[in-house]
């Protein structure tokens, strides 16, 4: 999950985004090595991951993978580049004027933008998806946006065309300015309301009618997870998808009206996998133009024939285990909610081994709930990581009335210290990872059973607020990245809608919302540090190693030797790709 203005993991590709390799074929026949036009390239897509949902407002449960691929159909409002800062030359805004004390945020939009009928995208389109957002975030609707609950979302008071080219946003109190223009403002991602508006009120049909809001809302939720319907043939964005078949592969073809930069390569086939080793057949048989290397084979990163490596590079990500929190969580009940028990879990981490070995050196340990690489000033560097000693862990749990059974398990009052550890299939990686972690934790006394299940139907369970008593702890095999690089705080307030695991702390929600409160830079970092410190001696999650790539761990981008601008044009800050700026020139490819 590592989730796109709010963290992704759900609607930037729900952090499994995984490895994306890229086949070319039917290239140019020109021998010079001049750029080619390439006519169809087919891309691995995620391993153990597929898109489920192609609207931009996406229920909570569903998976987007936006980076890679719905990404390339809706241009968000910002473009914000690799420092972290909006570049209004590559965004669909053209300024933002706050105003009322930072209450009233004003968005020009730029008129270069079209969608691929030849319209201009507008301040409507805008204020329409708000208006689905608005509707969605009430538990009397057919489904919940994934951003309800966040602080973000709901600092939003209003959304208002003015007219085509003008949206006014208003939100509930005065805010950190740069909070705002990075974490809440880019949420009404334009759609084209005259295609989308299925119920229009007939007195501003440029919104749906009140009346029928269930009926708008019952019918995104089936046309929105089905690609082909005709409705996502207009988009504004580089390409759009042209063909999916469920379990096996989706085509996006490029957008010849699209207004940025047009593609050199006209069609990029997403292929799904199942698993890391195809991946890696897939480099060793020469059939992929580029993917990210699983970490697994990290060794075999500069021997692939006819290949570069390229180091792949952190995003502003950090990894994460997810406890249940919730008092019916099965065999345990709320034991996670007791700060001992998550710290005996915590010091049976090896984080620096698993960095080293599992993931080949190219992680660090994590420490607290903000990325700490790539370099990232909102990163407290004065938080500190329990250290790994399962003596010590299980010293704790003996402290407070744990003893072991003749079968090296901690029982008391009965009960058995064991659990299932619900973990993503699909990784070698991963899978060695949970494997070591089980081993680790027997040290303290600790038996959890490990249950590996696709990434869709993992991220269904621990979703859905209807199986808080089916599960213990998760593994999605990554953990949440921020999408617009400023810290989102508001994933552990107490019923929050991205807090899957039912964490609650009243320091911690005074905490995560006094990040967002006005005034001087030092002071917003000063609230943001104190927070950070809180939540890694709290553990509202169990810290793991952050590492390098987007989703799934990946050291490496493996690039055909002709392909150019992988690496160039990927973005920390949102672990998008931009295949739509790639070139190519050699017709081998």
């Amino acid at each position: 999950m590592r989730a796109i203005v709010n963290p992704r993991w759900v609607r930037w590709g729900m952090l499994a985004v995984g490895s994306l390799g890229l086949i070319l074929a039917g290239c140019g026949s020109s021998p010079t090595p001049s750029a080619t036009t390439v006519k169809s390239v087919t891309l691995v897509g995620g391993v153990a991951t597929e898109p489920t949902w192609w609207f931009p407002v996406d229920p909570v449960s569903y998976n987007s993978t936006s980076n890679d691929v719905t990404g390339q159909m809706w241009k968000g409002l910002f473009h914000i580049s690799k420092n972290d800062t909006i570049n209004f030359s590559r965004s669909i805004a053209s300024s933002i004027t706050p105003s009322n004390h930072d209450t009233v945020f004003t968005i020009k939009f730029n008129p270069k933008w079209h969608w691929s009928n030849g319209t201009p995208v507008t301040a409507y389109d805008s204020a329409f998806t708000w208006q689905i957002y608005k509707a969605s975030s009430v538990s009397s609707a057919p489904w919940e946006n994934s951003s309800v609950g966040g602080t973000s979302f709901d600092r939003i008071q209003s959304v208002v065309a003015k007219n085509a080219t003008t949206l006014v946003v208003t939100i509930t109190q005065p805010s950190n300015p740069v909070w705002v223009e990075l974490n809440v403002l880019g949420y009404p991602t334009p759609v084209p309301v005259k295609i989308w508006n299925h119920y229009p009120d007939p007195s501003n049909p440029n919104l749906v009618n009140p009346a029928d809001m269930t009926k708008e809302l019952n019918w995104l939720l089936k046309v929105g997870r089905t690609p082909m319907a005709p409705q996502f043939r207009v988009v504004d964005g580089p390409y759009d998808v042209t063909k999916f078949v469920n379990d096996n592969y989706w085509v996006m073809s490029a957008n010849p009206k699209y207004d940025g930069h047009q593609p050199a390569i006209k069609t990029l086939v997403y292929q799904y996998e199942t698993s890391s080793v195809r991946v890696y057949v897939g480099l060793k048989s020469g059939l992929l133009a580029e993917a990210s290397l699983p970490s697994a084979y990290t060794a075999d990163a500069h021997s692939l024939s006819g290949y570069r490596a390229a180091n792949a590079g952190y995003v502003i990500s950090y990894n994460l285990l997810q406890p249940n929190f919730h008092s019916n969580a099965p065999v345990i009940g709320g034991l996670f909610n007791k700060l001992y028990f998550r710290q005996a879990m915590q010091m049976g981490i090896n984080q620096a081994q698993i960095a080293k070995v599992l993931y080949h050196g190219f992680a660090i340990p994590g420490c607290t709930v903000v990325a700490q690489k790539p370099t990232n000033p909102y990163y407290d560097t004065h938080v500190h990581c329990y250290p790994y000693n399962p003596a010590a862990g299980k010293k704790l749990l003996e402290q407070h009335g744990w003893h072991l059974n003749s079968n090296g398990v901690m029982t008391r009052n009965g009960v058995t210290l064991a659990f299932n550890f619900l973990v993503m299939s699909g990784s070698t990686t991963d899978t060695n990872i949970v494997q070591y972690l089980k081993q680790s934790w027997a040290q303290e006394g600790i038996d959890v059973t490990l249950t590996q299940q696709p990434f869709s139907q993992l991220i269904n369970l621990i979703t859905n607020p209807q199986n808080t008593g089916k599960w213990d702890l998760a593994w999605w095999g990554a953990g949440w990245y921020e999408g617009e690089g400023y810290p989102s705080t508001s994933l552990y307030l107490t019923g929050a809608t991205n807090n899957f695991g039912g964490f609650s702390s009243k320091t911690m929600d005074r905490l995560a919302t006094a990040v967002y409160a006005p005034g001087t830079p030092a002071q917003a970092q000063q609230r943001l540090d104190a927070y950070e410190e809180y939540a890694a001696i709290n553990l509202p999650v169990l810290m793991m190693p952050e590492y390098v790539g987007v989703g799934s761990p990946a050291p490496y981008r493996i690039i055909k030797n002709g392909l150019h601008g992988v690496s160039k044009y990927h973005s920390p800050v949102n672990g998008g790709s931009e295949p739509w700026r790639w070139t190519v020139t050699s017709p081998s490819v």
